[in-house]
């Protein structure tokens, strides 16, 4: 009797503690504690700040380097990472994304008077750090050695969405890419290749929207963003352009974390069982 007590006990504090937590369930990767949330677009690295280059026609290389200001849980709004402080070196747990490797394939002008940019290539990955890194170097190339020195806590490549595999698009206003005014737009789709929170994100929760042979498909994450000329800075930066970007996800447990909640509803039904079994007390 005292054994099923303790099962029924066990799985019963279990089966508690996963209910109060169900508002804005959580699971902690490497010192990141990121909202579970099956809504598509659940989790959200909000404010994303990045800085990047600049792009001037086909060609050019789109790199840069950032770092996530908070992460929070959309439909509730509840922010489960904040970044603790922002002065270079100062202590805490970072999380910075490093991103290389887009290509500039082609330009087009809009009847609106913007240029839609497109980009073929890429990758973004992001990292834990135990310190604030230095960003601005003097050296884009140092910056991103930086930005990329901590643990791995999510790979990610671009998914493909057109017959000329482009990956990300972005609309500058006007004509002019080296010297734009205003604020331009960016949209891509991303798939998890690796990264201690690879698990978690993991989901094929968008469709792309991809034509050709990428009709249908789907990825882990939508990525959104702006970007504008970096001007008036009292310290010249090494990346010209600067943005503040959102990452969209529907993250789900670790399967350890599934099989103990599975283990738990188990004991919980068999103690039930048990005890409605049992012969009647007169």
């Amino acid at each position: 009797m005292l054994f099923k007590k303790s099962l029924l006990g066990a799985a019963a504090v279990l089966m508690l503690s996963t209910g109060a937590a169900m508002a804005v369930p959580t699971a902690t990767v490497d010192g990141i504690t990121i909202p579970i949330d099956s809504a598509s677009g659940g989790a959200v690295f909000s404010v994303q700040t990045d800085t990047e280059s600049l792009l001037l026609g086909p060609g050019s290389i789109l790199q840069g380097v950032g770092i996530v200001n908070q992460i929070k849980d959309a439909p509730s709004n509840t922010v489960t990472y904040g970044q603790p402080c922002y002065t270079v070196g100062c202590a805490g747990t970072f999380l910075t994304d490093a991103f290389k490797n887009f290509v500039v394939r082609t330009t087009q002008t809009n009847t609106d008077g913007t240029t839609t940019v497109f980009l073929t290539g890429g990758q973004l990955n992001y990292y834990v750090q135990s310190s604030m890194p230095n960003l601005n170097t003097g050296n884009q190339l140092t910056d991103i050695a930086n930005a990329s020195a901590g643990t791995l806590f999510l790979s990610l490549l671009p998914a493909p969405i057109d017959e000329f595999n482009d990956t990300f698009t972005i609309i500058i206003p006007g004509s002019d890419l080296g010297n734009f005014s205003g604020v331009a737009q960016g949209q891509g789709y991303l798939n998890v290749t690796g990264g201690d929170a690879a698990t978690n994100f993991n989901t094929n929760s968008f469709a792309t929207g991809g034509t050709g042979p990428y009709t249908g498909t789907v990825a882990d994450i939508k990525f959104v963003g702006n970007a504008n000329l970096i001007t008036g800075a009292s310290v010249t930066p090494d990346f010209p352009v600067t943005g503040s970007d959102d990452t969209f996800s529907n993250t789900v447990p670790e399967p350890a974390s599934l099989a103990l909640l599975g283990a738990g509803l188990f004991l919980l039904a068999w103690s039930l069982r048990r005890k409605s079994s049992s012969p009647t007390a007169i």
